[in-house]
């Protein structure tokens, strides 16, 4: 994406559809399977991190936010992420959608690193949107991941994580 407007977009899209699940392997092989209702429910009251992560990331592109500003909320917004994956790693969802539940989860650490690796690249004087200038690579990799978590959480249903565009 060229503009500033749609890497934005792709970010938040990308923070709304890959919040939903836990680390790639989710669910404990202790206890029973969920339930796709008990699951669904489960999963989506864990979404309160989502906003959590949202707001950091819009944070992020604020005016005269710069340099260490930009980096720290990009970070929290990783920690955000990382902080549901912790939250929905226990949950074990039925059969019929584990495998969706591991792709996800695998997306979750991959965008969370993304942008972890994001946060470390930007410079002293950077704004947000000449952090994803000269990380265009990194931009095109974060957008891939959301597209394949947003096919991903309308298949798993989890409304809750769902961010308006």
């Amino acid at each position: 994406m060229g503009s500033m407007h749609g890497a934005r977009v792709a970010l938040v899209v990308a923070a709304a559809a890959v919040f939903v699940a836990g680390s790639a392997g989710c669910g404990g092989d202790d206890g029973p399977r969920l339930s796709r209702a008990e699951y669904t429910k489960r999963a989506n009251a864990e979404c309160v991190t989502l906003g959590r992560a949202s707001n950091d990331l819009q944070r992020a592109q604020a005016p005269g936010a710069t340099g260490s500003k930009v980096s720290d909320y990009l970070t929290q917004a990783a920690d955000g992420l990382h902080d549901l994956a912790d939250g929905l790693d226990g949950l074990r969802p039925p059969e019929a959608i584990a495998a969706d539940a591991d792709k996800l989860g695998a997306a979750l650490a991959d965008y969370g690193a993304g942008l972890q690796s994001l946060a470390d690249e930007v410079a002293p004087d950077d704004t947000f949107q000449t952090a994803l200038s000269a990380n265009q690579k990194l931009v095109r990799q974060l957008n891939d991941i959301a597209q394949r978590a947003t096919v991903l959480v309308a298949k798993l249903e989890i409304d809750g994580c769902q961010l308006a565009a």
